[in-house]
């Protein structure tokens, strides 16, 4: 389900913008500070992903019979990715004022509403197209089949 409502998310734009942000890190390995350049919508896929992962991550280790096949040790793993991911998602959400919480009750909310009359408007013109040869196929093959019968 979580999954979902992260996908349905995207779907509806909440994510959309590619101007470009600035991503300072510091590379350890390599003992220099560096900087990528990414999108806020990108930014928000990854905290969607990474809350969907806990989530995931939550669920699994709530089953028993899991905890009990992967023992004591993999448990605690599992439970510091998951606590790692939600500590990643909070400051992503925190420093780009993306509320995940708000945009899943945002998308239930449009989920609920009654599809309005105009809803092929700004549809790809393929896809109206083959929609409405779709429909004059299912509606030709009734009076086909009435034809032969008669």
């Amino acid at each position: 389900m979580m999954v979902k409502d992260s996908v349905e998310i995207m779907e509806q734009g909440a994510c959309s913008g590619m101007a470009a942000v600035p991503i300072h890190y510091y590379d350890v390995d390599r003992l220099q500070e560096k900087t990528i350049e990414s999108c806020q919508g990108d930014l928000t896929v990854i905290c969607n992903v990474l809350a969907d992962y806990a989530d995931l991550l939550d669920e699994f280790l709530n089953d028993e019979k899991e905890r009990e096949w992967l023992g004591f040790c993999a448990v605690m793993q599992y439970e510091r990715m998951r606590d790692r991911c939600r500590k990643i998602t909070a400051g992503l959400q925190e420093k780009t004022g993306y509320d995940r919480d708000a945009a899943i009750e945002k998308c239930r909310r449009k989920a609920g509403r009654k599809p309005k009359a105009d809803t092929g408007i700004g549809e790809d013109a393929l896809v109206l197209s083959a929609r409405r040869r779709a429909q004059q196929k299912t509606e030709q093959q009734p009076a086909a089949e009435q034809s032969k019968t008669e």
